[in-house]
């Protein structure tokens, strides 16, 4: 299935980007300090391209013990504070997962409300650890979040950002996986020789990238084009 809604008509296109964060109480002091300097970065860039602002929507949840929208998807040209993550609790993804499906449900009614065609969304999940909640409730949480029947099903990519994880440990987070529809995801998780902080330093400028990137495949016409993830290349301290 394509990414984008075949729809018979000439709206514009829309591009959503969520930035979902692990804000547990490992991650705070440095990891949190370079996650706080993602949503500057991004504006920043967003704002030195026309074209990138016409196009590009996006927003930000974190999650601890529970999820919590840090700020809702939209034009980043209109944000006049930036918010910032602060650490709290364990590391339910299952929350994350939840959160994530009702935010996408409610920001993609309101974008073609708006008269926008919308692509399937696009996820960067960066966290530290594995979940604290009971897998089958993940589980349950995350096939909910990629239902087939769930129009806005997003594109997923797990990055994990210290070496302890074990490098197929975010695999079962990845959509869509070979098989599923639409074009296979990955998960990375950091081997470098730094700390959590620099792992995140590298998602930002990954990030920055494939939002460049998938925006430049957006035609004059905003009528084609789609979401290009990360390049292998960009990351090569990542398993």
């Amino acid at each position: 299935m394509s990414d984008v809604p075949q729809v018979p008509d000439d709206r514009t296109l829309a591009l959503a980007f969520y930035l979902l964060v692990d804000v547990s109480y490992s991650m705070d002091g440095a990891p949190l300090d370079a996650v706080n300097r993602i949503l500057p970065e991004v504006i920043d860039t967003i704002e030195e391209s026309p074209t990138l602002g016409d196009v590009v929507r996006f927003g930000a949840l974190d999650f601890a013990d529970d999820a919590r929208t840090v700020l809702p998807l939209g034009d980043l040209r209109d944000v006049r504070a930036i918010p910032q993550f602060t650490a709290r609790g364990g590391t339910s993804y299952a929350a994350a997962f939840r959160r994530l499906r009702h935010d996408i449900e409610h920001d993609l009614a309101r974008l073609r409300g708006e008269g926008f065609q919308v692509y399937r969304p696009a996820v960067f999940f960066v966290t530290d650890g594995a979940p604290t909640d009971a897998v089958p409730e993940v589980r349950a949480a995350f096939a909910e979040l990629t239902d087939p029947g769930f129009r806005g099903r997003p594109n997923i990519i797990p990055f994990g950002v210290t070496p302890e994880l074990p490098g197929d440990s975010l695999e079962p987070w990845v959509h869509p996986k070979p098989g599923t529809g639409g074009k296979p995801m990955r998960s990375y998780v950091y081997g470098g020789a730094g700390d959590a902080a620099t792992a995140i330093r590298q998602i930002a400028d990954v990030l920055i990238s494939s939002i460049v990137a998938s925006a430049n495949s957006v035609n004059d016409a905003g009528a084609a084009g789609g979401f290009v993830p990360p390049d292998d290349d960009d990351l090569g301290d990542w398993i």
